[in-house]
């Protein structure tokens, strides 16, 4: 089996000196797939590292804001009253980014969604409106 982690080490030590006289075309960045595997490649001058990916940075923020839409209502809010609110909030994320946020948060436990057709809400906020089991001690 080959050392894949020296052919990987090798291979970026070339492209690095390849790019080293291209200081003004940096930073640079490649994402490349075969089948389910993916490298992604970034290249930048030691003096200005770059911030974190656009898309990475825009996705956050959008989570950021619909999390603050939803404390705010304090009521559920469905997929299309998140867009609504964030779009006369003059957020720019638009509506397939917030779904985006809305399944992220929903995975991370952050906002729950129990399909009652009423939306999206805090976690603390569904386990208050929820009716006790019979088993359930007082």
């Amino acid at each position: 089996m080959p050392d894949l982690r020296a052919e990987i080490t090798a291979s970026a030590r070339e492209l690095v000196g390849r790019c080293a006289h291209a200081a003004a075309q940096l930073p640079l960045q490649a994402r490349v797939t075969a089948g389910r595997t993916v490298c992604l490649i970034q290249v930048w001058d030691e003096a200005a590292p770059p911030g974190p990916p656009r898309q990475a940075g825009q996705r956050l923020a959008c989570r950021l804001a619909v999390l603050e839409v939803v404390r705010a209502a304090g009521r559920p809010r469905t997929r299309e009253q998140v867009v609504k609110a964030l779009r006369q909030a003059d957020e720019k994320h638009g509506p397939g980014t917030v779904a985006k946020a809305l399944a992220d948060l929903t995975r991370a436990g952050e906002l729950v969604n129990p399909r009652d057709h009423r939306g999206y809400r805090l976690p603390e906020a569904y386990r208050r409106t929820q009716t006790p089991s019979l088993f359930e001690a007082d």
